[in-house]
């Protein structure tokens, strides 16, 4: 048996390749506008009777998020615009698109609130607005989602000019950016996730004016109320967004999508929608590559299978040079999971070293067989995991973790380590040792299973009971810790006893993942009454948010 990287645990485990969450089609849902859904527009043959259409797959197989009561979506789109207003003859299917986004990210179908059109005005907007920000408890995750013109514009503010941009409402105000980052900034100190994706235009001046000449199987999604036209805008938006953000101030919960960059034309195709939402969508539903083998698809994943689509339908398309999908805030965020493509091989089981309750327990993990993967697919990866977990965490809580020795002379120091809760609730700790492999938790344990922490609680680990021991080979390895409302069953991922501790072989990162984000508590029925998660106790139950931290120590000979 070859020995693990890392610290020594219980005892040796038998892997697990049954998945807690298996990837199952989501089912076709009806048309939301005639004549063609989201799910009509997946299946399109892409070349033949969908030529131009970049969205079409071989069928709707990605995965997505279990529905949470939790989760709320507000998507607005305007196409049919007042007065001279140029009108967007795509929009009307981007609603069926954004719709199909939010419930692929778990908003459930009745927490979804769309307004298009008139409802629109400024004032709709902002009712909108408020009306979604009154139903968040502090737990919530939203998604936001525009379609339609965007622009810029000369405002008045605090007695100085500036070049704004706005989301250009159906009458032809502008919905600023002033007002779009005071708004975000009270979703962000309510809600433990905000995604915001606006598909509109960032540009104006000579940009604009250059697509009149364009084909019309694309329009620009951009306009300027007359007189008050700009070029340069100073973006309040991306400046707050970008301000350095300190550890357990909620910095890390927020991501904006948008359909091009600042200085960019974002595409309006009459028939199909927004070329980005097009591209969004296709890539979030199974097109997108889980690239660092985690489980979950980031933000950052989605987008770069977005833009290659983009550039893809767009590289003939005379006139408009392809747009850039941009995101501002955290890109690590983990919007969906991947679709799962190849089961390695088994790894062999091995027989289980009984560990005494009434001595530490100082025994080696067992190296897990290398994963046989296709090339085309990224490899499992716990380690990759184990980031995905802690960019997902909630970042308005704090959890740090402060080891007494970074570095661990092999076959003489121990582990040892405090950990701290801002928030206070159950810990969990799990470790990837450098081989990236296996998960192992290690806290609670078969001997300690006392994991609750007050607020503002420190606790010593490992206890006397148990001890993490270096006995090497060299290399690192990484804990993370996370600290949650309510109680999370690691053994619904397929996590096995491993003598005191639990393991399981990387195959498992995307069902760790849902565990940890507690996709069963959101989903209880309870969770979905909002007298009912009045009550602590069952908000705190109904909680899917987590803190988490990561610490890294290495063996040493």
């Amino acid at each position: 048996m070859k020995q693990m990287h890392g610290l020594i645990l219980a005892a040796t485990f038998t892997t697990v390749l049954t998945l807690a969450h298996a990837a199952e089609p989501v089912k076709e849902k009806p048309a939301v506008i005639k004549p063609l859904s989201a799910a009509a527009l997946l299946q399109l043959d892409d070349g033949r009777s969908g030529r131009g259409n970049l969205i079409a797959t071989t069928g709707i197989r990605g995965f997505s998020k279990p529905p949470s009561a939790t989760s709320h979506a507000l998507i607005m789109t305007i196409g049919d615009y007042q007065g001279n207003i140029p009108k967007l003859k795509g929009v009307p299917f981007d609603a069926a698109t954004a719709t199909e986004i939010a419930q692929r990210m778990g908003v459930p179908a009745a927490n979804i609130h769309a307004l298009k059109d008139g409802e629109l005005t400024l004032e709709g907007m902002r009712r909108a607005m408020d009306e979604l920000e009154a139903k968040l408890g502090g737990n919530d995750q939203v998604f936001i989602y525009y379609s339609g013109h965007g622009g810029r514009q000369l405002v008045q503010e605090d007695g100085e000019e500036r070049c704004a941009e706005s989301l250009i409402t159906v009458d032809g105000q502008g919905f600023t950016d002033t007002e779009m980052e005071s708004r975000l900034k009270r979703f962000s100190d309510k809600a433990q996730k905000t995604i915001v994706f606006l598909d509109a235009c960032h540009s104006g001046g000579v940009t604009t004016r250059s697509v009149s000449t364009a084909p019309a199987a694309y329009m620009a999604k951009s306009y300027t109320p007359p007189g008050l036209s700009c070029v340069k805008p100073t973006n309040i938006l991306t400046r707050g967004i970008l301000a350095p953000k300190a550890a357990g101030s909620g910095g890390g919960n927020f991501v904006h999508i948008a359909a091009a960059r600042d200085s960019e034309i974002s595409l309006d195709q009459p028939g199909r929608g927004g070329v980005a939402s097009q591209a969004w969508l296709a890539c979030l539903s199974g097109a997108a590559k889980d690239t660092d083998g985690s489980g979950g698809l980031s933000a950052q994943e989605i987008q770069t299978c977005a833009q290659g689509r983009i550039e893809e339908q767009l590289k003939g398309a005379q006139g408009f040079l392809p747009h850039h999908v941009s995101i501002i805030g955290n890109p690590a965020m983990v919007l969906s999971y991947a679709v799962k493509e190849t089961v390695p091989a088994a790894v062999p089981a091995t027989a289980a070293i009984p560990a005494p309750v009434s001595a530490p327990v100082k025994v080696p993990v067992v190296l897990a067989v290398p994963a046989v993967v296709a090339p085309a697919v990224a490899p499992p990866s716990a380690l990759a995991a184990l980031n995905d977990i802690y960019n997902n965490r909630d970042d308005r809580r704090l959890v740090t973790l402060t080891a007494a020795k970074s570095s661990l002379k092999i076959g003489r120091d121990n582990l040892d380590f405090t950990l701290s809760s801002r928030e206070g609730g159950y810990v969990y700790l799990m470790m990837v040792g450098s081989d990236g492999q296996t998960f192992d938790l290690l806290f609670p344990n078969q001997l300690d299973r006392n994991n609750l922490i007050e607020v503002g609680g420190s606790m010593r680990l490992p206890r006397p009971a148990w001890q993490l021991s270096a006995e090497g080979p060299p290399g690192k390895d990484t804990l993370l810790a996370i600290v949650t409302d309510s109680p999370r069953d690691f053994s619904e991922a397929g996590l096995k006893p491993s003598g005191p501790f639990s393991a399981v072989a990387a195959v498992a990162a995307k069902d760790i993942q849902l565990v940890t984000s507690g996709g069963a508590q959101a989903a209880a029925a309870e969770c979905a009454d909002p007298s009912a998660t009045r009550n602590i106790s069952i908000k705190k139950s109904c909680s899917t948010g987590y803190a988490a931290a990561l610490l890294t120590v290495e063996e040493v000979r």
